[in-house]
């Protein structure tokens, strides 16, 4: 099996031309498609092959994709749930409940380090090194190919030198009104394997758009 991740520009046509790289070399057991921009797809496919490096650069040489990339220890399965029943049952069991919110904490926590460590385990685009920003950023994105966010936008890595080392903005994050105890913890194990660095995060939410400043201690 091969999770393979495609990040492109949203134009018309673009998922036929993917898809139809892909079949000569795999079958595609499934297709997620999610626009975490205006300007920019995410595609996320489960193969029942590897695809071979030659796979990848014609899959680089199509007009508009950006990054690629392909893992034979697929990090995570798309699992379909109705997100608004997920919620209020989240809400339910979390109000006044600290352990909910110290168990949702973690497990974004460890979701974010088994993420991040597994692409940078495996070929990204046709580099034989991964860049830990450009993971950075499609590790981010992932959020919203697992329907854990409507959107993401505005990734921005700094120096961190006294100042953030990141900052980004999630549009509709699913824990929103549960206080953000889940993506906070995957965007820390992000942080943690990829920009090694032990974090604190600020969020300001403003309507559905919650930005997050991500500072070195």
């Amino acid at each position: 099996m091969t999770l393979l991740v495609v990040k492109a520009a949203n134009r018309r046509g673009m998922l036929h031309e993917i898809t139809g790289v892909v079949k000569d070399y795999a079958s595609i057991e499934w297709v997620f498609v999610s626009i975490p921009s205006e300007n920019e797809r995410i595609i996320a496919m489960r193969l029942s092959d590897s695809l071979p490096i030659s796979a990848i650069e014609r899959l680089k040489g199509i007009n508009g994709v950006r990054d690629v990339w392909a893992s034979h220890e697929a990090p995570m399965e798309l699992v379909g749930f109705d997100k608004e029943i997920l919620k209020s049952i989240l809400m339910r069991i979390s109000q006044g409940s600290t352990e909910v919110q110290f168990f949702l904490n973690k497990l974004g926590y460890e979701m974010g380090v088994s993420m991040a460590s597994t692409m940078l385990r495996t070929k990204y685009t046709i580099t034989t090194i991964a860049d830990p920003g450009k993971v950075f950023e499609t590790a981010v994105e992932m959020l919203a190919v697992m329907n854990l966010a409507r959107g993401v936008e505005d990734i921005k890595l700094g120096n961190g030198k006294g100042g953030y080392v990141a900052t980004l903005s999630l549009i509709e994050p699913f824990d929103l009104d549960m206080g953000l105890a889940f993506t906070r913890g995957y965007i820390l194990g992000l942080t943690k394997i990829l920009l090694k660095c032990d974090c604190n995060i600020d969020a300001v939410i403003n309507k559905s758009r919650v930005t997050f400043y991500v500072k070195g201690k």
